[in-house]
């Protein structure tokens, strides 16, 4: 197929009021380029700074260029007749369909165009960044300068290629499904799918896939993680453990593994002996034999994963039993299983398994995604053909089916919840694809592991429903444990927001009728030999109560969102608010929603009996998953009700975001304090819950976490207590700064206090090269700062990284790690999980000390319990949470013992008032230096420079 790729330059991103500066195009022939075309344009207005700044197209050159109405008909003439690709197709030909309006000159070409965006993101459904640059360095595609015209269409035609050569590998039935759904928004884009069909059926034959379903018409892997025979009845490990002689022994031969004559010493090349390490195995080891509870505090560096992973599996080899480990990031559950696990299994004389289980709506259900590709037509929107065309290419490869694999879009998360597993809607045995269901697959490893990797989350929901979401268990190790009682407070409670139903009630019912579980079994049942008249009815019946929710729904938000103020983010339902207005219209609607939701639910039974008595299973299978969207779609609809029922020990908030004419209403339940929960359900339930973490104690001490999470003096069960410090050596890697003449930040308009914070920033990144981090507490001084450090860092080649603006987490912390030189800005999610090591970081910053605001429901709640017990809620909850931030945002900056760095504190109550020696206390070796900011640059770039000036620079800073 010959095609005409092209890339436009604009001065910003709205077609008729933005204008293009830079056309570059390559005509190509069965994938050789025969021409190109290349052009700049003369601008009307003036082109903004960070234009030329990302174009690298100097002003100049844009001066002495042509006019629009000069380049055009010569660039239409050079794609007259060619089919036309772009990469974010969309966005390119809307400017040059603006332009052609502008000078009025028709388009030569069909709106059809192939985009190679949309391609990349189907064909490489795993991958983080669909960006033309990234993909290039993907795929190691030419691409001489990003972002302009000529380079940029050259690195997009040879793109199109790559991922010709990609597709071509797929099965020839997915290829004939991508295909029909591509037929729907884009012929072009089906005809190149199509033409890869034909080529495959030339290179391979037509004959079908293994692992085809005969009936459903979906490829997927066949690749498991352990037995394909595995299923809902399988067979678990014994639940009891065999107690055995001299547990001395037991911690003996745990501590074993970490001499440097170890197997494990021997198997990892960094390998050294640390005293820390072989302290928290011990106390690992000891609470595993004993039965008793433990809080495990361990410094950076201490490698606590395999501090608790090599008793944990000895101790589930030797009793035969299993042993949960619970994280709350999917990084450290990445790191489990993919580094430390199969190290340790490698050295172990002992069969050894292990297993990573989420909870169920992780994974995908197979059926549902062919019924859902099956029914889509001509009038399902295109970013939903689109995620059904990802989901059918990402099962061919999948071994797990498990949603963290996926790139997603706002579009797939919204499909995802019509294809994601479910218990509700699961048809077991019946379903033709039971045998490699992903669930069942990933819940037999679970059930036959001797250590199951599951996060904080699952495991409270188990607790929730009573344990019948993870397979038994007696021993447990929550790592990350700072991070409990907030996932506790989380998932013990609920939440429930506009949004979230109306993706329930799209399940049912959405485009007016059209689309839906609904109209897909009223046309099958249309269509059916074996009509039953009753089904119609039901489905009547369901459809009208639908749509009632729907209304009642919309009004009970509204009624909440009146409730908020401007201004507001957040409101606490108090017992003064619920005389108003506002309220009582929201119980008004609370009453009627209940009354729809037996409806509902009284419809969801009858579907079930139906379901039974079809001899199409199928079409059976279909009813229960229209039942199981009722109740899930009830199930949220209760907690929108509950709120007027909550009783005192629950906080009840609204929230309202977005924009005024499309606000975004969330209610949320949360249990004012967890401690009694956790220790009914958790700790007087399990013979042994580890805590561990690199944050827990605060001055030295466990009250803090003993008191919040239900292990104080009320729980019956032995818990046991070892703090491990790190075997980095503070004192004279790190150095921390306190500027004694910044000013009030707290008492300054933000635009304000970001000019004094850009300026000191800058004076940092000069001094250090870049290599820094600021971590913030707020996105709007977060935001300001960026604006005014932006121009100063570009003028000595530093870039800036802002979260939120400049990318997401992800994306920010990747270009950051490539070397690029310049600045991170982050706000709450990177004050821990962020894991610069050796020269990538060298100086931190702190622009506020981490106290979360007082106001938020949940915080006000707990804090005005306190008082009443005539406790301070400063000195027991806010200064403690706060210094354990502290102490994770501080871990950012050495990763390693041949780390040194710099952390500034631009909060002088560190040094001025009396709580602020709780946080130097708590960097053990640490000592600030505190001066004016100029002495603290000077230090900085002493203390950064080469080795030689470490020591001089350390023991000065011990001076002060």
């Amino acid at each position: 197929m010959d095609f005409v790729v092209y890339d436009l330059e604009t001065t910003g991103l709205r077609p008729g009021q933005d204008e293009i500066i830079e056309i570059g195009a390559v005509r190509s022939e069965h994938g050789v380029v025969t021409a190109t075309y290349h052009s700049l344009i003369r601008p009307l207005c003036n082109v903004p700074d960070e234009i030329l700044q990302l174009t690298q197209i100097a002003q100049k050159d844009l001066a002495t260029a042509r006019s629009l109405s000069e380049v055009l008909p010569e660039f239409l003439a050079f794609i007259s007749g060619g089919r036309l690709v772009a990469h974010n197709a969309r966005f390119d030909f809307n400017f040059l369909k603006s332009a052609c309006e502008q000078i009025g000159q028709p388009l030569p070409t069909s709106s059809d165009s192939l985009d190679t965006l949309v391609l990349a993101r189907v064909l490489l459904p795993t991958e983080r960044s669909h960006r033309l640059e990234d993909l290039a360095n993907l795929l190691s595609l030419p691409l001489e300068t990003a972002h302009r015209g000529l380079s940029d269409a050259l690195t997009t035609q040879a793109l199109l290629c790559s991922l010709h050569n990609l597709a071509l590998e797929l099965p020839l039935l997915t290829l004939q499904q991508l295909e029909r759904l591509a037929g729907m928004f884009s012929p072009l884009t089906a005809t190149w799918f199509g033409d890869l069909a034909e080529a495959r059926m030339r290179k391979y034959g037509t004959v079908r896939p293994q692992g085809t379903s005969q009936v459903l018409d979906l490829v997927y892997s066949a690749r498991t993680g352990g037995s394909q025979e595995r299923s809902a009845d399988v067979q678990t490990k014994p639940d009891g453990h065999a107690r055995t002689e001299g547990d001395s022994e037991a911690e003996a031969e745990a501590g074993s593994w970490f001499t440097a004559n170890s197997p494990l010493g021997q198997a990892l090349p960094s390998f050294e002996v640390r005293i820390g390490q072989q302290q928290m195995v011990d106390a690992v080891t000891s609470a595993l034999e004993h039965d008793t509870h433990l809080i495990a505090e361990a410094g950076t560096g201490t490698g606590k994963s395999l501090a608790y992973l090599i008793p944990a599996a000895l101790y589930a080899a030797k009793t035969d039993s299993r042993v949960m480990v619970a994280t709350h990031t999917i990084a450290l559950q990445d790191q489990i299983e993919r580094r430390d696990f199969p190290t340790l299994r490698s050295v172990m004389g002992v069969p050894l398994s292990l297993a990573v289980f989420k909870g169920r709506t992780h994974y995908l259900c197979m059926r549902k995604l062919a019924q859902e590709n099956a029914g889509a037509d001509f009038g399902t929107p295109q970013g939903e053909l689109e995620a059904y065309m990802t989901l059918m290419r990402w099962v061919v490869d999948t071994p797990a089916g498990n949603r963290e694999e996926l790139a997603f879009t706002n579009r797939l998360s919204e499909v995802w919840h019509r294809v994601q597993s479910e218990t509700e809607t699961c048809i077991h045995k019946r379903c033709p694809f039971f045998q490699d269901c992903y669930y069942f697959r990933a819940r037999g490893a679970a059930y036959e592991a001797d250590i199951v990797v599951t996060n904080h989350a699952l495991v409270l929901s188990d607790l929730k429903a009573e344990h019948r979401v993870l397979p038994r268990y007696e021993k447990v190790v929550f790592d990350e444990a700072h991070h409990l009682e907030e996932a506790a407070t989380k998932h013990l409670g609920s939440e429930v927001s506009a949004p979230q139903i109306a993706v329930s009630l799209g399940r049912i019912l959405r485009d007016g009728g059209k689309h839906g579980v609904i109209a897909e079994l009223s046309n099958r049942l249309a269509e059916a030999t074996d009509k039953n008249g009753r089904s119609e009815t039901v489905l009547e019946s369901l459809r009208e109560a639908a749509l009632d929710v729907r209304a009642a729904v919309d009004e009970a938000f509204s009624a909440l969102g009146q409730l908020i103020g401007p201004g507001q983010s957040e409101l606490r339902i108090t017992s003064e608010l619920t005389l108003s207005l506002a309220w009582k219209a929201y119980l008004g609607q609370s009453d009627r929603l209940q009354d729809l939701s037996a409806k509902l639910l009284h419809h969801a039974d009858e579907l079930e009996a139906l379901a039974e008595q079809q001899s199409d299973s199928d079409l059976g299978g279909r009813m229960l998953d229209a039942a199981g969207f009722v109740r899930e779609l009830t199930g949220r609809l209760g907690t929108l009700c509950q709120a007027g029922s909550a009783g005192p020990e629950w906080v009840v908030w609204v929230e309202k975001s977005g924009y005024a004419d499309r606000p975004f209403i969330s209610l949320h339940v949360a249990p004012i304090d967890v401690a009694g929960i956790l220790r009914s359900t958790l700790f007087e339930t399990k013979d042994t819950v580890i805590l561990t973490s690199a944050t827990l104690s605060v001055d030295g001490k466990f009250d803090y976490i003993r008191e919040r999470l239900g292990l104080d003096d009320n729980c019956a069960h032995d818990v046991e207590e070892v703090s491990v410090p790190s075997p980095f050596d503070y004192s004279r890697q790190a150095l921390l700064c306190v500027p004694t003449d910044i000013p009030e930040l707290a008492g300054m308009q933000p635009e304000q206090a970001a000019i004094w914070v850009a300026d000191s920033i800058f004076q940092l990144a000069r001094a250090s090269q870049g290599k820094l981090l600021a971590l913030f507490t707020s996105h709007v001084m977060l935001r300001a700062v960026a604006r005014a450090l932006r121009d100063p860092l570009q003028s000595i080649g530093l870039r800036v990284f802002a979260q939120g603006v400049d990318g997401n987490r992800a994306h920010l912390l990747e270009s950051f790690r490539q070397g690029t030189a310049g600045v991170l800005l982050g706000a709450q999610s990177f004050w821990e999980g962020i894991d610069l090591p050796g020269d990538q970081l060298t100086t931190l910053v702190i622009v506020r000390l981490p106290f979360a605001p007082p106001t938020h429901p949940v915080t006000a709640a707990r804090h005005e319990r306190l008082e009443q017990q005539g406790k301070s809620s400063f000195w027991h909850a806010s200064l403690p949470e706060a210094v354990v931030r502290f102490r994770q945002g501080f871990g950012r900056l050495i990763r390693t013992t041949a780390d040194r760095g710099v952390v500034v504190v631009y909060d002088k109550r560190i040094i001025t008032a009396r709580y602020g020696r709780a946080f130097v206390r708590s960097l053990t070796g640490v000592r600030p230096f505190v001066a004016p900011e100029q002495d603290v640059i000077d230090r900085v770039a002493v203390f950064l420079a080469p080795t030689d000036n470490l020591h001089n620079a350390s023991t000065s800073a011990h001076t002060n």
